[in-house]
C-alpha cells in the first residue's frame, strides 16, 4: 500500500485536527482532498508527510513511518519556504543536493510550462511563486505527490495553467493528492474523492460513481455541506 491511515487521530489541544480517520492509498490516482476551511486536509497532508504525529492510530507510507519514507513522496506546503534571494536555478542547485530524484530536465520543462519568470522569488507575484513551488515539487519523481491547496489565492489564467501542468506531469504509476476549495476548476483532474469535515471523513468515492448518480462532486459536495 502506498498510503495508510489506520483509525488516525491529532489533536491540538482540546481541538481535534482530525478524528478517527481510516483511509488506503493506491497507486495510480488523483485524489480530491475536499472540505471547508478548518475541516482537517491539511492536517491530514501534514500526518501523510510526517511533519506532524498522529495523537493516536497509525500513518503509513509504503509500510513504514512517514519521515523515514520521504523518497517516496513530495510535499507542496501552503507556507512560501524558499529564501527570497533565491531564483529557480539557484532553488534547482538546491534541490539536485538534497533529492537523487530531481529531474532538472523535467523542472525546466515545468518553468517554461508555467511561464515562470527567472527572477528572485521574493519578486515573483504570488501565483509564479506557487507556480515555481509546483514546479519544484513536480519535477521530483516520486510516487506520491501531495498538493496542500495549489490553487487559492490565484487568477483563473494561472489555475488552468497549473491543472494543465498536473495533467501533461501525471504518471500512469503516481498518486497526486490535492487539497483544494477550487473544485469546479479541478472536478474533471479527480479519480477519487475525499471530502472531510470538522476532522473526519464524510465520503470517500470514486469520481465516476457520484458522476453516474447524476449528483457530480460539486452537488455532493454542496448537498454534504448543507
Amino acid at each position: 500500500m502506498l498510503l495508510s491511515f489506520d483509525d488516525v487521530s491529532k489533536r491540538y489541544g482540546e481541538t481535534d485536527g482530525v478524528r478517527g480517520v481510516s483511509l488506503d492509498v493506491e497507486e495510480g490516482q488523483i485524489i480530491g482532498l475536499l472540505g471547508p476551511n478548518g475541516s482537517g486536509k491539511t492536517t491530514l497532508l501534514r500526518l501523510a508527510a510526517g511533519m506532524l504525529t498522529p495523537t493516536g492510530g497509525r500513518v503509513r507510507v509504503r509500510d513504514g513511518n512517514p519521515r523515514d519514507r520521504r523518497r517516496h513522496f513530495a510535499f507542496l506546503s501552503t507556507t512560501n519556504y524558499y529564501p527570497g534571494w533565491m531564483a529557480a536555478r539557484d532553488i534547482e542547485r538546491m534541490m539536485k543536493g538534497l533529492y537523487g530524484d530531481f529531474s532538472s530536465d523535467r523542472f525546466a520543462q515545468l518553468l517554461g510550462q508555467l511561464d515562470v519568470p527567472a527572477t528572485p522569488y521574493k519578486t515573483l507575484s504570488r501565483g509564479n511563486q506557487t507556480k515555481l513551488t509546483l514546479a519544484t515539487v513536480l519535477a521530483r519523481e516520486v510516487g506520491l505527490y501531495l498538493l496542500d491547496e495549489p490553487l487559492a489565492g490565484i487568477d483563473f489564467i494561472t489555475r488552468e495553467s497549473i491543472i494543465e501542468a498536473l495533467i501533461t506531469e501525471w504518471r500512469a504509476d503516481a498518486t497526486v493528492i490535492l487539497s483544494t476549495h477550487e473544485i469546479k476548476d479541478a472536478e474533471d483532474l479527480f479519480d477519487r474523492v475525499i471530502l472531510m469535515r470538522e476532522g473526519e471523513v464524510l465520503l470517500d468515492d470514486l469520481a465516476e460513481n457520484l458522476r453516474s448518480r447524476g449528483r457530480g462532486i460539486v452537488d455532493t459536495y454542496r448537498s454534504l455541506m448543507r
